[in-house]
């Protein structure tokens, strides 16, 4: 294990270590993107293993095939144009680690000297930024190119990546063996929806691509959602003097349960509840109490680890509206009591499009793709890492791999480890391919969301409505302990296995 000792460049020039506006928006497809261009020559590429996403996830796959596995003939793939995932593309204000970082940290790379329990975003993009160097992994990046689709070929037990570069439009076609999909699942940002939107005169943007030329001094904000992005925004806005908003109104729907800083280590439902509700009836105004206490089940959601939101509350500039909103007009918002709220920019911390994210368009051995055979069975990965009908594919933070009140980072190595484990044999050589078997993948399908139906994310028993689940299935949420995920990631069942020889190749 390495310790990682941070110099924090980053607090004295935090624009270093965040994602530029204007790229940002072209990885998102959300400005004129330069698509495949057919009159250019296609770029022909090729190794042995291909992932995509340079994110925690595809950091730590990396790291682990060329330290564990031996095996450096990867390439890393990213929209981005640069390592950090989310670190790197979420800079709103106050944008922060939602759990103390010694848990948000690879287990063999810890930070000695962090700011805060929870830092803010450009010190966690330092941080990954120096475990990259650390090992090198700059020269096997190649950034800004999007992976279009990928394809299996069972006559040569090869994959092809078919991708084009953002900037020029010029066509890649990659060759590899093994693919390993880090891609994330809060990557496309989910726009306010509300009757007039279009009409707004003022300056509109989703928390996950903000704008840092906006000037917000003095002026009338409207902030959507309340969710841990909000929490962390507002605060910013009201007390960061390169904001210094003139008010914020807060409009949501939905309860959070928002606990203190750094809870003890205690998981019983009835104790984390007491202490959220006697954390909001000691620190919030009472006239907010009804609206930030919720009446489901503590669990049902994700809780949030407050250090500045509750204790803003008090700040006269800020109003909290627990309302939808009616509609979008010129200068402001209606709400649903038909009350005006003036608006000089709208923010919208609305979370993310967890579908589009998951729209893999990875052809299986019977030509469908996986986002086609979710659409049509469900999604889900055997053991979150592994899809039928995929030879040498592994996703890396696949569904139902999310932590719920955990570490994101602590399931990825799990992930990791399962994929050096079940790949080694076909990344030595000693066998073509490995695949899982079409019953395993299905039962695991229905047993895990039979258990999710039982568990607190997200469910009827839960008591709330949650993006880890819609009326379907629950892709999101792990049904059982980080303990028991850590189990069935280091002892793979290779009943459920099967690996193909290699085979002479005929005409």
């Amino acid at each position: 294990m390495s310790t990682i000792t941070l110099t924090k460049e980053s607090h004295k020039a935090p624009a270093k270590f965040r994602a530029n506006l204007e790229s940002e928006r072209i990885a998102l497809g959300l400005t004129a993107e330069k698509h495949a261009n057919a009159s250019l020559p296609t770029i022909h590429t090729s190794s042995k293993i291909a992932i995509i996403g340079a994110g925690f996830g595809g950091i730590g796959t990396a790291i682990k095939t060329a330290r564990d596995l031996k095996e450096c003939d990867f390439v890393i793939f990213d929209k981005h144009e640069n390592f950090g995932g989310t670190w790197w593309a979420n800079t709103y204000p106050g944008c922060a680690s939602d759990i103390p970082a010694i848990w948000y940290s690879f287990s063999y790379a810890l930070a000695a000297n962090w700011s805060k329990v929870q830092p803010p975003q450009y010190e966690m993009e330092e941080y990954l930024l120096r475990i990259v160097d650390q090992h090198n992994l700059r020269e096997k990046a190649r950034f800004k190119t999007s992976i279009d689709s990928l394809d299996y070929s069972e006559r040569s037990g090869l994959w092809t990546l078919y991708a084009h570069d953002l900037a020029s439009g010029q066509k890649i076609e990659h060759t590899c063996k093994v693919v390993v999909s880090c891609r994330g699942g809060l990557v496309h940002p989910r726009n306010l929806d509300s009757p007039g939107i279009e009409n707004f005169g003022g300056k509109y943007m989703h928390s996950a691509v903000w704008d840092h030329s906006v000037d917000f001094k003095g002026k009338d904000v409207v902030v959507v959602g309340n969710g841990c992005s909000a929490v962390q925004v507002v605060p910013s806005l009201l007390n960061d003097p390169q904001y210094n908003a003139g008010s914020v109104t807060q409009v949501f729907r939905s309860k959070h349960y928002i606990m203190p800083p750094v809870p003890p280590v205690l998981f019983f439902r009835k104790a984390l509840t007491k202490r959220s509700v006697d954390y909001i009836h000691s620190t919030a105004p009472e006239e907010y109490w009804d609206m930030l206490i919720p009446n489901f089940k503590v669990g049902c959601k994700r809780m949030i680890l407050d250090y500045q939101y509750v204790p803003t509350l008090h700040d006269p500039r800020l109003t909290l509206a627990y309302s939808g909103i009616k509609e979008v007009v010129k200068d402001g918002v209606v709400l649903e009591d038909g009350k005006f709220v003036k608006a000089d920019i709208i923010v919208a911390c609305t979370g993310y499009d967890l579908r589009k994210s998951n729209d893999l368009a990875a052809k299986t051995t019977t030509g469908t793709t996986v986002s086609d055979l979710w659409k049509k069975e469900g999604t889900t990965a055997y053991r979150t890492i592994l899809v039928k009908g995929l030879p040498n594919l592994f996703i890396i933070g696949g569904p139902n791999s999310g932590t719920g009140h955990s570490s994101v980072v602590m399931a990825l190595e799990n992930a990791i480890d399962y994929y050096a484990k079940v790949a080694s044999p076909v990344i030595k050589g000693k066998t073509e391919s490995v695949v899982v078997k079409d019953e395993a993948y299905d039962n695991w399908r229905v047993t895990i969301q039979n258990e999710l139906k039982k568990s607190v994310f997200g469910t009827k028993f839960g008591g709330c409505v949650s993006w880890y689940s819609d009326e379907r299935e629950n892709p999101t949420a792990f049904a059982w302990s980080q303990v028991y995920y850590w189990y069935i990631t280091h002892f793979p069942n290779y009943k459920d296995l099967i690996y193909e020889s290699y085979k002479k190749k005929v005409d």
